[in-house]
């Protein structure tokens, strides 16, 4: 067990002949071809896996949200997998109807086996509470073929969805080596931060951004918010920028977004650093312009020079850095410029810095940056949800697997 947290490792039970599923994180940027963008995650969930040589594994994984360009198949990640694995990684287009069953039956110590996207299924894409996931198809379907649940997914431990939190109150559940690793990392950071504590937000994961910025300002943990990706029209439209429709898709969301926004920056409006310039896409070419001067019929793709590098300046005289999320459409080169230049100047700093998910990793390892940062983290929300002092999820459904595996007597003896 980690100390301060009461659920169980892979340590604590042994796992030699056990049906094990292993719900990991591979969501991984996607290409415009399709293609696997950065491995990291793939990675370091085959360190748990690779632990598994003497079970029977099956993964489970979500990679996009349905309606979205990076909501595929797993395919492609498995055989990726396979590579960080050392053996083979078999795919099956199912999770959890007869094909996928008769599939996880044959398989012997040694096997593993991926299953499709979880989001496939409806009721993954919405969030409640454990005991309510736990009587979800999926966890009924599932759960009585296998003896032990390894949750190993951290970037996704701020959602409480039926393969987070469902099965571990249902199976006895144990932590992975990633969720392990990087609790432990950030337990020993978190005292370490140092004033000002700049947060660099970007991405398109607005609700979650939001509801962080306002925990970070009800703590008083943070100094200055710079805000990016699709956080910046929010922000823009909250701070009185009128912006069109073809600047930015305003779905059914997007007007409680700009009222939240705009609740901030009436309560804290000294900690934001908006954008002073944005690019778009101008028939193909990258253009700049002024926040309050862009062309009703351009779409904004990134942040403007003039922006980045107010930025870089504020990041240089930061005590504590923390960045999530691409500042633009980073997957299009003529659209990462802000994203790499305010790494580079993070990169430079003398602060402490945590760089947080798929793509700020990508772009890291672009600039050959890596060794530059004081810690590189899988997770994105996940890991802003824990600065901000909020409870994760599958803390809680781990502890609660903790007592499954008590009462089933699974735990090792301690040797003295």
């Amino acid at each position: 067990m980690i100390s301060e947290f009461q659920f169980l490792t892979m340590d604590d039970v042994d796992l030699t002949d056990k049906r094990v599923l292993v719900r990991v994180d591979i969501n991984s940027p996607i290409g415009p071809n399709g293609e696997i963008m950065d491995e990291n995650r793939i990675r370091e969930a085959s360190i748990t896996i690779r632990e598994l040589s003497e079970s029977k594994v099956v993964i489970m994984s979500h990679q996009g949200r349905p309606g979205k360009s990076d909501f595929v198949s797993l395919e492609n990640h498995a055989k990726v997998l396979e590579k960080y694995v050392g053996r083979h990684v078999k795919f099956i287009d199912d999770l959890m109807g007869p094909a996928a069953r008769s599939e996880i039956a044959r398989l012997k110590n040694g096997d593993v086996l991926l299953l499709e996207n979880t989001r496939i299924y409806s009721e993954e894409n919405i969030e409640a509470p454990m005991e309510e996931c736990a009587k979800t198809f999926l966890v009924k379907k599932l759960s009585p073929l296998f003896d032990v649940f390894i949750n190993d997914a951290f970037p996704a431990a701020h959602r409480s969805q039926p393969s987070l939190v469902g099965f571990a109150y249902v199976l006895p559940s144990l932590a992975g080596r990633l969720v392990e690793k990087e609790l432990k990392a950030l337990k020993s950071l978190m005292p370490k931060l140092k004033r000002p504590i700049i947060y660099i937000l970007g991405g398109a994961k607005v609700g979650d951004r939001l509801e962080v910025i306002e925990t970070l300002a009800k703590t008083g943990l943070v100094d200055k918010i710079v805000v990016g990706g699709l956080l910046a029209p929010v922000f823009l439209e909250a701070g009185g920028v009128s912006l069109s429709e073809n600047n930015v898709k305003k779905g059914k969301d997007f007007r409680g977004y700009v009222e939240k926004a705009e609740k901030l920056l009436k309560w804290k409006k000294d900690i934001f650093l908006l954008p002073l310039d944005v690019a778009v896409d101008k028939d193909g070419e990258r253009a700049e312009f002024p926040v309050e001067k862009v062309p009703p019929q351009y779409r904004i793709k990134d942040l403007g020079v003039k922006s980045a590098e107010a930025i870089a300046k504020e990041v240089l005289s930061a005590g504590s850095i923390i960045a999530n999320g691409p500042l633009g459409v980073f997957e299009e080169e003529k659209f990462a410029l802000a994203t790499l230049e305010v790494l580079k100047a993070v990169a430079e700093s003398h602060a402490l810095t945590v760089i947080s998910g798929g793509h700020l990793t990508t772009a890291l390892r672009k600039l050959g940056a890596e060794d530059k940062v004081t810690y590189t983290s899988t997770a994105g929300g996940a890991l802003l949800h824990l600065l901000a002092g909020r409870r994760l999820p599958i803390i809680d459904a781990l502890e609660m697997g903790k007592k499954l595996a008590e009462k089933q007597k699974l735990i090792k003896s301690k040797r003295f």
